[in-house]
């Protein structure tokens, strides 16, 4: 074999490993299929706090905190009223008045404005990596987020 052509093989190996070990991690099946249910459950939860709050408002002329909800049994040990019809793991999940509210999810909830206003934040902690993390307001607009180096 020439030099020439030792050269370009040795390039061309070069890339190839580079490319095995710079590339971005596979995500396997399962774990991916896991991410989209608890992603799909964190939707649906906020979903239900959004749909909680509102009912809330509209009886109270004011938004409340996570203590008022889960102390005037709108999220309770047995599940909530409030779940999105066909998402039963919302429904019947356990909230608890702890950091984390629901196993593996914490959850920030901040009224502001004497009532007017609140920011949510549904933070998965199992994911301390990329710190998935659903995103609400009293205006109903649900987003997702992750830390920067993660894709979403």
């Amino acid at each position: 074999m020439s030099n020439r052509r030792l050269f370009v093989a040795g390039i061309c190996m070069f890339l190839a490993m580079a490319g095995a070990t710079a590339g971005p991690q596979k995500v396997s099946i399962g774990q991916a299929s896991r991410e989209r249910e608890r992603q799909s459950f964190a939707m649906n939860l906020v979903r239900a706090l959004n749909t909680a709050e509102q009912d809330y408002k509209s009886k109270n002329a004011k938004y409340a905190d996570w203590a008022t909800l889960t102390g005037n049994g709108d999220f309770t040990e047995t599940g909530t009223k409030w779940a999105p019809v066909g998402f039963p793991t919302v429904g019947h999940a356990m909230y608890s008045r702890g950091a984390e509210i629901v196993p593996g999810w914490k959850l920030r909830l901040n009224v502001s404005h004497e009532g007017q206003a609140y920011d949510l934040l549904l933070e998965d902690a199992t994911d301390p990596k990329c710190g998935y993390a659903a995103v609400t307001d009293e205006r109903g607009l649900i987003r997702q987020s992750k830390v920067i180096d993660c894709p979403i």
